[in-house]
């Protein structure tokens, strides 16, 4: 996965200034958060998800550094089967922005636990 131009609809984005890397404090914030790196170690984009989609939908973080600019894109991305008994309305992923109902819960996780990331990198949080 990689940061990808997208609807604000399917995922929320930030970006900003950081200085140094921010690799220490993402990797220190996420195995507090429930959050595993599952793609990217080592480079300047990399993934990180919670849950496996059992009871909750999986929950995406994708932070990426260019320069001394980080973007971080967070979202929820639904079960196949989630989606099949909602006769896919929801859709295939979802922002963690706190309006509307759609997977009301995993996004207000989600979004709680990386306003706590992006305040500790000093980033604007989302609403």
């Amino acid at each position: 996965m990689s940061i990808v131009q997208s609807d604000p609809k399917k995922r929320s984005t930030v970006s900003g200034t950081v200085s140094g890397a921010p690799w220490a404090a993402i990797d220190a914030w996420a195995p507090g958060n429930g959050y595993k790196l599952v793609a990217g170690a080592g480079t300047d984009t990399r993934t990180y998800q919670k849950g496996t989609g059992f009871l909750v939908a999986p929950m995406m973080l994708v932070a990426s550094l260019s320069g001394t600019t980080l973007t971080v894109q967070g979202w929820v991305q639904p079960t196949f089967l989630a989606r099949l008994f909602a006769f896919f309305l929801i859709p295939a992923e979802t922002n963690i922005g706190t309006d509307g109902f759609v997977m009301l819960i995993p996004r207000r996780m989600a979004n709680k636990a990386v306003n706590g990331l992006l305040t500790q990198l000093g980033l604007p949080t989302i609403p």
